[in-house]
């Protein structure tokens, strides 16, 4: 075919003399939804060259008619510019949805996710596809001008999701393998969207129990004397001494599980009453060395001095001679 001959050579020099200005736009547009409340991470690609050439022939081409000569190959590509926003979880996917709008506007929708769940027999794949371009508003601003005729795909995925799809990409010859193979692909799709499912649970099952927290702070709630701690309890009880503070997970876990390794069964009213008996001595050392202590070294100064036997190791040979420094001078 001539006529597509000379369309090639067309698009190969459109490739190659556009190329800079697309990834230009790319980074930018990677940029402005990085920048979206939930997304997590951001990126992107310009499509190789010969796989934008497979693609056109593959499925666009058979559809073209022969005599037909007023079409440019680029136009087909909508996937020319493509970029990925990665959240946490499956909940989170509407909400960026709406933040795009503050920018773009939709100009095409492929929702993976409702097509992949009105079947019975294929889990896994799920990821919303739009397709945008900057809105009337923003396309006049002289940072986004540039862009404006810019047409690109958006796909939105958890993590889970991402992780599926780049590892499902991976998996040679799915279509035409034996029936066993596509079961046990079908069987790992299905866990990776079990995990996704379980992953959105127990977060929202998380954020149940720090609502939790608050709700007995607030009404006073009287604490249970034989429950070991977890973080939860932790946090009840470390938040009625250090309300201002602003205590992160990874710490908080990390702390119980020390405070646990040094004593298996030691509950929510061991710690309040450790911390209730012995603040003011902790207090007293930050003074005294005229520190500014965080709330876990005063925790484990009063620990400490709840029960040194279990929790000998706790705290340092400093800490402890800070401890002896404080009740010579206080006559203790």
């Amino acid at each position: 075919m001539i006529n597509l001959d000379t369309k090639i050579e067309e698009f190969k020099e459109y490739y190659d003399t556009k190329f800079e200005y697309y990834n230009t736009a790319l980074n930018f547009f990677i940029k402005t939804i990085n920048s979206l409340s939930r997304v997590e991470n951001t990126y992107g690609r310009i499509k190789n060259y010969n796989e934008c050439l497979s693609k056109f022939k593959r499925k666009y081409l058979p559809e073209i008619d022969a005599e037909n000569i007023n079409y440019n190959i680029f136009d087909f590509l909508t996937d020319f510019v493509g970029i990925r926003a990665i959240c946490f979880y499956s909940k989170d996917v509407p909400i960026i949805r709406k933040g795009l709008k503050k920018y773009f506007q939709e100009t095409d929708v492929t929702n993976k996710t409702v097509i992949l769940e009105k079947t019975d027999d294929k889990f896994g794949y799920k990821s919303l596809h739009l397709g945008l371009k900057l809105n009337n508003r923003y396309n006049k601003l002289p940072e986004f001008k540039n862009y404006k005729d810019i047409k690109f795909e958006l796909q939105i995925r958890t993590v889970i999701q991402d992780a599926w799809s780049v590892l499902d990409h991976k998996i040679k010859y799915k279509k035409s393998i034996p029936q066993s193979l596509k079961r046990r692909i079908n069987r790992l799709s299905a866990l990776f969207e079990i995990a996704d499912d379980e992953f959105l649970r127990i977060n929202e099952e998380i954020t149940l129990e720090e609502k939790k927290i608050n709700e007995r702070l607030k009404k006073g709630a009287a604490i249970n004397k034989d429950k070991p701690i977890d973080v939860f309890r932790f946090l009840f009880i470390a938040l009625k001494f250090f309300p201002e503070y602003k205590f992160t997970e990874y710490k908080v876990d990390g702390f119980v599980n020390e405070i646990l390794d040094c004593r298996k069964k030691f509950t929510e009213n061991d710690l309040n009453e450790a911390i209730n008996k012995h603040i003011g001595l902790a207090d007293k050392i930050a003074k005294n060395e005229k520190k500014d202590l965080n709330p876990y070294t005063k925790i484990r100064y009063c620990l400490y001095l709840f029960d040194q036997s279990s929790f000998s190791n706790i705290l340092t040979v400093y800490q402890k001679n800070s401890i002896k420094d404080v009740k010579q001078i206080l006559k203790i």
